[in-house]
């Protein structure tokens, strides 16, 4: 391998690190065309709440930041990156840091989790083809020490504990939780996408291998 070769290889993952960073920090800043543009047009985004394409979740995104207390904010953690070509593989810790309301009491909820990309260079730009949360654990603390919140423990016990807080919360504003997402909890789904994702970075064209597929 020439040095040409190792310096062009350091310049990609630096690019596609920036962009798995800046991807997060657009949304965070409220920069919805910058997270737009972060994403090639036919990507999928398949996270604890949302499934489609970068357009909706963009729309998705706008919808929850103007309502009261319904954004989140992204700690990012270190972006590893493998590269074949021109293609990708980006994966970011992360914890994500909400206030939401609780039966009536409000409540620091923290996710912890990755976010795993394809990423795709076509006519000379990286962009993600996909964005994928895999979900160790979420954590609920009441904002005012000794104000915990009355949960329904029956219906807590039936969502996934890796992401089971986000869940009861979702179905409490009246959406359907989904129990299909990849986490510690379930390590068959996590190696499903794993091993999609390496077979994608290869050469194969093979959708995402999460959500049915």
């Amino acid at each position: 391998m020439t040095d040409t070769t190792l310096a062009a290889g350091f310049t990609d993952k630096l690019v596609i690190t920036g962009l798995a960073q800046t991807e997060r920090r657009a949304r965070d800043d409220k920069e919805w065309q910058v997270l737009l543009d972060s994403y090639h047009e036919d990507a999928r985004i398949f996270l604890s709440w949302f499934d489609g394409s970068p357009s909706e979740f963009v729309t998705s995104s706008q919808r929850m930041a103007d309502r009261p207390g319904g954004h989140a904010l992204h700690e990012l953690g270190p972006t590893l990156v493998r590269v074949d070509g021109d293609r990708a593989l980006a994966d970011t810790s992360c914890a994500i840091l909400m206030r939401r309301v609780f039966e009536g009491v409000e409540c620091d909820l923290t996710a912890y989790c990755r976010h795993r990309s394809r990423v795709e260079r076509r006519a000379g730009r990286w962009r993600l083809c996909s964005f994928v949360g895999i979900y160790a654990k979420n954590t609920l603390v009441p904002v005012v020490p000794g104000t915990a919140p009355k949960l329904d423990e029956a219906r807590l016990g039936t969502y996934r504990s890796s992401y089971d807080f986000q869940c009861y919360h979702r179905e409490q504003e009246g959406n359907t939780p989904f129990s299909n997402r990849p986490g510690l909890d379930r390590p068959d789904l996590v190696a499903a996408l794993e091993e999609a994702d390496r077979a994608w970075l290869a050469g194969a064209d093979l959708p995402l291998g999460v959500g049915g597929e």
